[in-house]
């Protein structure tokens, strides 16, 4: 705290003016700073109301008396990336230190420090693809909405989860994107899993999303999430059962981008449910100038491992924890 005293020729919350003013805020300041007084003891000492006290700290900041100084914190385990980089030859990676708390505290504090990282990504991109996912949506709602219209193309690289898209769906967080930049938005009209080969072969036939599959190859950053078969948001939603999940890991997954299940080498699984999804293609994926990975938690790390492996994905947004659970396995 600077306790300097300073003149000021306005009256400060009717109490004093000038070198007095200054002298009282300071004071005030001291006794609740340094002293830990509440501000009801310390109206209680100089007689006034507690608002009063309130303004008195607020004004006493604005003018410089009181400074509040934090010690110097990278929110970035930079150890951690350079290794993330050098093992698997990604262009990028962002590693945010862990908090204490729950997951959802977790992928808060990875997705609001790595926003402006991304954001700077997003701004020097024309056309970018989102896929879902909790840390995801944490990550695109911590960006700040535009102030000017920025030329960019949002395109939805999935279907929709569900009857009901939520905030985390691809739907969702990519007409939200498209939003804060004042940009356009490409959806694809259609669910993420249907029944069978021939329904899907019906909704790929559509122009509508023949015009938005076209985007695909043309997409400057795309970005996803990596769920697991004992996490899936597709079980969750009961979109697929829990018995057609056995059926998928029966044929080796391990992980899933964009309702794709891969396996430990990130090749897609030759199940029936690679002919049911409507998505972009995992070679398409893989063929792409940059794909950011957005996840959390050691649970993902096997799927996250296999999925860098299969160059699926050329960049990572994790917290620390499953960054070191990606570098521990082989």
């Amino acid at each position: 705290m600077n306790t300097h005293a300073g003149t000021s020729d306005q009256p400060a919350n009717g109490e004093a003016s000038g070198a007095d003013n200054i002298a009282l805020m300071t004071s005030v300041a001291r006794l609740y700073y340094l002293e830990r007084l509440g501000q009801s003891e310390i109206a209680s000492i100089y007689g006034v109301s507690r608002s009063t006290i309130s303004r008195m700290l607020t004004t006493a900041r604005d003018l410089g008396i009181v400074h509040i100084m934090v010690d110097d914190y990278d929110p970035r385990d930079r150890e951690l990336e350079r290794k993330l980089v050098d093992r698997f030859g990604l262009h990028q990676a962002i590693v945010v230190r862990g908090m204490e708390g729950t997951e959802v505290a977790v992928r808060g504090s990875v997705g609001y420090f790595a926003a402006p990282i991304v954001d700077e990504w997003i701004a020097a991109s024309r056309r970018v693809g989102l896929a879902g996912g909790r840390t995801l949506g944490e990550l695109l709602r911590a960006i700040k909405h535009r102030s000017k219209p920025h030329d960019l193309e949002v395109v939805q690289l999935m279907g929709t989860i569900g009857s009901s898209p939520s905030n985390i769906d691809a739907s969702e967080l990519s007409r939200a994107l498209a939003s804060r930049f004042h940009g356009k938005f490409h959806n694809i009209n259609a669910p993420a899993f249907v029944k069978d080969r021939q329904t899907r072969d019906l909704f790929l036939s559509h122009s509508q999303i023949q015009s938005v599959r076209a985007l695909f190859p043309t997409l400057d950053v795309a970005f996803v999430g990596i769920g697991t078969l004992e996490e899936s948001v597709f079980v969750e939603r009961e979109v697929l059962t829990k018995a057609e999940f056995l059926e998928i890991g029966r044929c080796g997954a391990v992980g899933e981008i964009c309702g794709r299940f891969f396996d430990s080498s990130g090749r897609e699984c030759d199940s029936p449910f690679r002919d049911r999804v409507v998505s972009i293609d995992l070679d398409v994926l893989r063929a792409g100038k940059e794909v950011v990975a957005v996840t959390t938690g050691a649970a993902r790390s096997d799927a996250v491992r296999a999925a860098l492996k299969g160059g699926l994905v050329q960049s990572l947004v994790i917290d620390d924890v499953g960054a070191r659970g990606v570098l521990e396995g082989r």
